[in-house]
C-alpha cells in the first residue's frame, strides 16, 4: 500500500475498529443471546407492579400458546410457575384479558404511549429464587411513581 492511499483507509478502519471493539459485545448479546418470547396476560384494567415467582415446587409448569410461553397472572398481578426464568433478549408481547377477550398493550417507552415499565428479572436474597417484575400502567402513573414531584422528568414534547 502506498503512502497515498495508507492515511484514507486509516482514518476509514480506525473508527470502525474502534466502534468494533466497543459496541460488538452488544451487538453480539442482542444477536445471539435470543429467547423464545413470552405472552403475558394481565386481568383487565390491572395497574400497578407485576410479580412472576419462578422455581416454585408447588406451583405448574408455564404453558405455551402460538410457541410463545404463556404467563397469565391473578388479579393480584402475581403468578407463580415451577419453570426457570429464560434469559437473553426476545420479543414479548402484553395484554389485558377479560375471559376469552384479550386488549394488547403497548411497551413502547417514554412520550410513545407506553403500558409495560422497567421489565426486570431478580433474585428473591432470602430464597435465592428469581422473580420477575414489572409496571403496568400509564406513563403518567409510573412518572408519578418514581418521581412523585416531576422534577426528574422532562414533560413529553
Amino acid at each position: 500500500m502506498s503512502k497515498g492511499t495508507f492515511l484514507p483507509v486509516a482514518i476509514v478502519c480506525v473508527p470502525l475498529m474502534i466502534a468494533a471493539v466497543i459496541l460488538g459485545p452488544t451487538a453480539f448479546d442482542l444477536v445471539f443471546h435470543r429467547r423464545p418470547p413470552e405472552r403475558f396476560l394481565m386481568p383487565a384494567g390491572y395497574t400497578g407492579w407485576v410479580r412472576i415467582d419462578f422455581r416454585q415446587k408447588s406451583a405448574p409448569p408455564l404453558p405455551t400458546e402460538d410457541g410463545r410461553l404463556l404467563l397469565k397472572l391473578n388479579s393480584q398481578g402475581t403468578l407463580a410457575t415451577s419453570s426457570d426464568p429464560l434469559t437473553g433478549h426476545g420479543s414479548d408481547d402484553f395484554f389485558y384479558y377479560s375471559g376469552d377477550r384479550r386488549t394488547r398493550l403497548s411497551n413502547a417507552g417514554f412520550c410513545k404511549g407506553g403500558a409495560i415499565w422497567e421489565v426486570e428479572t431478580m433474585v428473591d436474597e432470602p430464597t435465592s429464587t428469581p422473580f420477575v417484575r414489572f409496571f403496568v400502567g400509564s406513563e403518567d402513573q409510573y412518572r408519578h411513581l418514581i418521581d412523585p414531584t416531576g422534577k426528574d422528568w422532562p414533560a413529553c414534547e
